[in-house]
């Protein structure tokens, strides 16, 4: 039995006549190398496919009134994602008048669910409300290879409602993972000069003692001087 496994780009989606869809998926020759013949040989015949989208999109709360978001997300030195409501507006705050409620808008956001998946596989990703606990886990488990099938017997639910339960999950910690991702990059790149001042190479214990050439020359003439006397 023929198994290929590659990543396309959904080009069309055609909806025919007697209830028939088409999906047509674009992709480079050379991603598929030795197995175009394998592809070949499925043309009318029936297969198993799963598509899931790279990219994760989410919506970020603004108030209306200053664009700014409800939400602010801070990471400390460990790397764990605090959220935090933003500061009054300063004039209320100084005249002590009530908050007022913003007028709020939705403004949508992607991100790369590489990013996502690594702020959750490396265990970043937080318990939420109306999630299983042990979500963090479960997307955690299908991200490294196991079949929605698998979890969705183990979890008594099908495979339909384990497939939107983690699918869910990632967009709620999207905003998360992106505040992460940023610290994490920021992190590196401040490392980066600290790898560059090491040597390279470690030197050669003979060199060590190898006195430079000006040395050498000074030392032979000591001993012409001595020699002569």
């Amino acid at each position: 039995m023929a198994y290929i496994e590659f990543k396309g780009l959904v080009k069309k989606v055609n909806l025919k006549p007697k209830g028939v869809t088409e999906i047509v998926l674009e992709l480079p020759t050379r991603d598929l190398g030795q197995n175009v013949q394998n592809l070949s040989e499925m043309i009318d015949k029936e297969v198993e496919t799963q598509l899931e989208s790279e990219v994760i999109h989410f919506n970020v709360q603004f108030n209306a009134n200053t664009n700014r978001p409800l939400k602010n997300y801070t990471v400390d030195q460990n790397g764990i994602v605090n959220v935090t409501d933003p500061e009054p507006e300063q004039l209320e705050a100084n005249l002590g008048l009530p908050e007022e409620k913003p007028k709020i808008e939705e403004k949508p956001k992607e991100i790369e669910r590489e990013v996502v998946d690594a702020f959750i596989t490396e265990g970043m990703a937080p318990s939420l409300e109306d999630f299983p606990e042990n979500i963090a886990g479960i997307a955690k488990r299908r991200i490294e290879g196991e079949s929605y099938r698998k979890l969705a017997n183990e979890l008594e639910m099908s495979s339909g409602t384990i497939v939107d339960l983690i699918n869910e999950y990632r967009k709620e910690v999207a905003p998360l993972a992106e505040a992460w991702w940023d610290w994490k990059q920021d992190q590196e790149a401040e490392a980066e000069p600290l790898d560059k001042e090491k040597p390279a190479l470690p030197l050669d214990e003979s060199d060590e003692f190898d006195l430079p050439k000006d040395d050498q020359k000074e030392g032979s003439q000591d001993e012409d001087e001595h020699g002569a006397a």
